[in-house]
């Protein structure tokens, strides 16, 4: 009786001290999945929120680095900046040697005016044709011209046929001057015929001999002095009829002519037509020109380097004085005001926990105590490398403006805050 009295009180026992035990805890999972409402179905229970990613990271400039060049070759003239200088958009970095280009815009400005007068005129042209009314005024003394013109030619035509009579009078003097040198020559040679030798010697024939000598001599003398005088003759005749002052007054006529017929009846269709075409052509240069001159102002204007947007200065690559080609890099600027922090060792296991316009706090090791503020703008679509078993993707963080020297290739930590 005794021992069965025992044994109950023990099992009473053991169930009161199991029933005073709490049940075993759950896992978050199968909360979730046991969780019962009062109208008894089954509700998830909602997963924390407010995760952090922790990565390292690198700051990088948000542009690449720049080197500027010039566009075509020359002689550097100047270099106006040095590294570590601020340089704004706009400001002049380095020039080219430009007198020659200079000269070019001076005679290109030229060829411009030039070309601006040849149109000016050329259209005054045209207007003047196409305004055309006759004039009486004109017209009398248009026909006035013309009858100066015709009293003139026949002047010139009295003139011309004096001369011509002057010139046959003139060519018959020289035959008979001819004629008359030729027989006086023949009877030089009559008398000084070597036969004739002996009758010097004859003291009846001497004296007759010396006398027909001497005087066919004179006469071949005087005959040769009438040829010369004949022939001078002559050659102020021709020179009178070469003048021919005929030939100029007939185109004198011709010009009086045809001034009074444009003053009668204006301009013909094909002189427009003519006019026209010179003022499209006057046009066309003038377009070549300021062209050459805009050409000429573009060298120009590339013979300076620009700054295109504010930035550091890197490296100076070369000195004034020096021959630099095209293309050839003078200076390489870096912009420091659009800065990122890039990370370097963020596992692909938390890219799912990261999303662009995460806000981001990044501490750098120069500044422990002044964190950065900033937030992702976008994540990079290849891996960049590995950490253990995982493949690490960069993400790229803006980071916002602050007041400290913050530099190219600073490191530093970023915390990734994702609240949604």
């Amino acid at each position: 009786m005794n021992v069965k009295r025992y044994g109950f009180l023990i099992l009473v026992i053991l169930v009161l001290v199991g029933c005073g035990q709490p049940p075993p805890p759950m896992s978050e999972v199968e909360a979730t999945a046991t969780a019962v409402p009062a109208d008894g179905e089954p509700t998830p229970t909602p997963m924390p929120t407010g995760v952090t990613v922790l990565a390292d990271g690198v700051v990088q400039a948000a542009r690449p680095l720049l080197p500027l060049a010039f566009e075509t070759g020359g002689k550097l003239l100047a270099v106006n900046v040095q590294p570590g200088d601020v340089v704004q958009a706009g400001d002049v970095i380095a020039t080219l040697d430009d007198a020659a280009l200079r000269e070019t815009i001076a005679n290109t400005t030229l060829q411009v005016s030039q070309a601006e007068n040849g149109v000016a005129q050329a259209q005054a042209e045209l207007d003047r044709l196409l305004a055309w009314q006759p004039d009486e005024l004109v017209i009398a003394a248009a026909e006035a011209n013309l009858t100066a013109a015709q009293t003139a030619l026949e002047n010139a035509q009295t003139s011309d046929a004096a001369a011509g009579n002057s010139l046959t009078s003139a060519n018959v003097s020289i035959t008979q001057a001819q004629r008359t040198l030729a027989d006086a020559q023949k009877a030089y040679d009559t008398a000084f015929d070597p036969g004739r030798e002996w009758e010097l010697n004859h003291p009846w024939y001497a004296d007759a001999i010396k006398a027909e000598r001497e005087g066919t001599t004179r006469a071949v003398e005087m005959a040769q002095e009438q040829l010369r005088v004949a022939q001078a003759n002559y050659a102020l005749a021709a020179a009178g009829l070469n003048n021919d002052t005929a030939v100029s007054a007939q185109a004198n006529l011709v010009n009086a002519q045809q001034v009074l017929a444009q003053a009668q009846q204006g301009p013909k269709p094909e002189e427009i037509e003519a006019a026209q075409l010179r003022l499209e052509q006057a046009q066309i240069t003038l377009e070549q020109s300021l062209l050459s001159q805009q050409q000429a102002e573009n060298a120009l204007a590339k013979a300076e380097l620009i700054a295109p947007w504010t930035a550091v200065v890197l490296t100076v690559d070369a000195a004034p004085g020096a021959l630099v080609g095209g293309g050839s890099p003078i200076v390489t600027l870096l912009d420091t005001t659009q800065l990122e922090f890039h990370t370097t060792n963020l596992s692909e296991r938390d890219l799912a926990q990261i999303e662009p316009g995460d806000a981001v706090l990044v501490t750098l090791k120069t500044y422990p105590n002044d964190p950065l503020v900033g937030t992702v703008v976008r994540i990079g679509l290849q891996a960049a490398g590995t950490v253990g078993d995982a493949a690490t993707f960069p993400v790229i963080i803006a980071l916002d403006a602050a007041a400290l020297d913050i530099r190219p290739g600073m490191t530093g930590r970023a915390e990734i805050s994702n609240t949604n």
